[in-house]
């Protein structure tokens, strides 16, 4: 019997949020699934308290009204889709919101569609994807608003193999993924000029990580370039992968700042879908 996956996805009704939605139609085409659709009524979590009735500082007419106009976009979605999907309408920050709803559903996998964010706004505030990666403990797959869609039958997973423990769900979604679509696997290191003189012994190190989570169907690919979101880019352009997995540190506040995460740069310009997994 087929594994049923749990799946989310946050809409605001805009073109980029439906974006997640052509990817969720190559994934039920592989294997069944429960579809959330949720939208986030964005209040100041300060003034919330559970529901308009009880909530003294906010417009109550307002929040009616905007719960009334998400109702109605939800039927009106629903005519245009030929699959079911469950629908809730939240309250509060975005991303705390879509956490706690994604820990309490027991979601599998997160799919969001995302504008992608440039500049110092990406260092310091960043996309919404980019916040909702960081703050939510399952896979996420982002489908940047100018993303390429084309059947999976390449997936890029992009470590630093030698030093990073990968958390053993992760492992298995990913591990699902390629079964799912019969995709073959690609794991990828950028590497600098710093490190040429131990090729060997990075490439040692990628064999043992496949060895180690008993991968099947894979190919071991370096790739030399200045930094990681750039060697990224630079490779998936030349090979034409289909889905792009990496794992963050989900770093917040001042480490986020200082530090930044190489997938959440990723999120914000990667010409395809990427998946993200915590890896602590």
């Amino acid at each position: 019997m087929e594994r049923t996956l749990n799946i989310m996805v946050p809409v605001d009704f805009t073109p980029v949020s439906y974006k997640a939605l052509e990817f969720l139609g190559l994934l039920m085409q592989k294997t069944p699934v429960n579809v959330h659709l949720v939208h986030v009524v964005q209040v100041n979590t300060a003034e919330w308290a559970g529901g308009t009735e009880e909530s003294e500082t906010l417009d109550r007419n307002e929040i009616r009204e905007l719960d009334e106009k998400a109702a109605r976009q939800f039927e009106a979605l629903r005519q245009q889709v030929s699959f079911n999907f469950t629908t809730d309408i939240l309250h509060g920050g975005l991303t705390t919101t879509l956490a706690k709803y994604a820990d309490h559903h027991k979601i599998d996998l997160v799919l969001m569609g995302t504008e992608g964010a440039d500049g110092w706004y990406e260092r310091i505030s960043g996309s919404e994807a980019q916040h909702v990666v960081r703050y939510t403990h399952v896979p996420v797959i982002t489908v940047h608003q100018h993303a390429s869609l084309t059947p999976i039958q390449n997936i890029l997973w992009v470590a630093d193999f030698e030093a990073e423990k990968q958390p053993q769900n992760s492992v298995d979604t990913i591990k699902a993924l390629q079964q799912l679509f019969g995709a073959k696997l690609h794991l990828l290191q950028i590497v600098g000029k710093e490190d040429e003189a131990h090729i060997s012994r990075i490439q040692a190190g990628m064999r043992r990580f496949a060895e180690e989570l008993q991968l099947q169907n894979y190919e071991l690919h370096l790739h030399r370039d200045y930094k990681v979101p750039a060697g990224v880019r630079n490779f998936n352009q030349a090979t034409d992968m289909d889905l792009v997995l990496i794992g963050t540190h989900a770093r917040k506040g001042f480490g986020h700042i200082f530090y930044g995460s190489v997938a959440e740069t990723l999120v914000n310009h990667c010409i395809r879908p990427l998946l993200t997994y915590h890896l602590k």
